[in-house]
């Protein structure tokens, strides 16, 4: 059992994540930019460090749960990145959404150090992450993956195997995209519903039970949109850059994406109206407005 953990990336999904592994008696050794997302968690038994290169020398495993390549490559690759700190025998492990062929890129650089590398990008949200049922699509080496599946099944109850390493952020790509299409049309449809005069609450009772049922209106409708809540578990923002990042990939590969190309532009609408930093469901907002409708249960409009 690898019992030293490095978690690099302490937001809203990398904190609770890395709580998990506390919990579960793990040494984790952790870093973030700024002290206000290192100190809750060393105040609970991580063990702060100065920079990813100390994170990388005091631990089996390293984890990065950062916003894009971009950052990854950075923390990786720059003044007293992980890169420095990096020993042979060790893992690296991306749960953040990446490009995958910077992944790729990042993966060959490591194995010239004899560094073992997993991209393991999660969905499943915030709650996902406190409560340890994440869903883990994981690229990389079988063998390697079995070596940290203790640790993967501290923070997600499915591990799911995908194939070689990059294979995990192209399954996050798609999942993020047909989740982005999939938000856009309930809003569509929740607006249609109620400027007609159906409750939407009792539509959703309907398409929950039907050939119609998504996530994005199960759980987005159900517990932000209906209570009025955009509190973000998942940003617009980060929305916004997992489906730039799955339309740069088909361009790559000339992939036409024409449903893709219209959730951005709801998406780039939704941050236009100042909801970037709010939950993906103020997505929702935009429908709204457009159709001028609020999309809430009528019980409600009541109180």
């Amino acid at each position: 059992m690898m019992q030293k953990i490095g978690f690099i990336g302490l937001g809203i999904m990398g904190t609770p994540m890395a709580r998990l592994l506390l919990k579960a008696g793990y040494q984790v050794n952790i870093y973030a930019r700024t002290d206000v997302h290192v100190k809750p968690l060393a105040e609970e038994g991580g063990i702060a460090r100065q920079t990813p290169k100390e994170i990388a020398e005091h631990s089996d495993v390293i984890i990065t749960m950062l916003p894009d390549s971009r950052v990854v490559e950075e923390v990786m690759f720059g003044e007293n990145g992980v890169y420095e700190g990096l020993d042979e025998g060790k893992i690296f492990m991306d749960m953040g959404s990446s490009d995958y062929a910077n992944t790729q890129r990042i993966s060959k650089k490591l194995e010239k150090k004899g560094v073992r590398m997993l991209d393991a990008p999660v969905t499943g949200g915030a709650k996902g992450a406190a409560e340890g049922t994440l869903t883990i699509m994981v690229g990389g080496n079988v063998d390697t993956l079995e070596q940290v599946r203790p640790i993967l099944e501290v923070m997600g109850d499915k591990i799911i195997p995908v194939g070689p390493v990059g294979s995990g952020d192209i399954a996050k790509a798609c999942n993020q995209m047909l989740f982005a299409l999939n938000l856009s049309a309930a809003s569509e449809v929740l607006a249609l519903a109620v400027k007609a005069g159906l409750d939407p609450q009792v539509l959703m009772s309907v398409v929950n039970s039907g050939s119609g049922e998504s996530f994005a209106g199960r759980v987005k409708m159900e517990n932000f949109t209906f209570k009025r809540n955009f509190k973000p578990g998942f940003t617009t923002d980060l929305m916004a850059k997992d489906v730039d990042m799955a339309l740069d990939m088909a361009r790559s590969l000339q992939v036409p994406m024409k449903l893709g190309n219209l959730a951005r532009e709801n998406i780039r609408v939704a941050q236009n109206c100042g909801f970037g930093s709010d939950d993906c469901s103020s997505i929702v907002r935009v429908a709204e407005q457009e159709s001028d409708v609020v999309i809430q249960p009528f019980a409600d409009n009541d109180k």
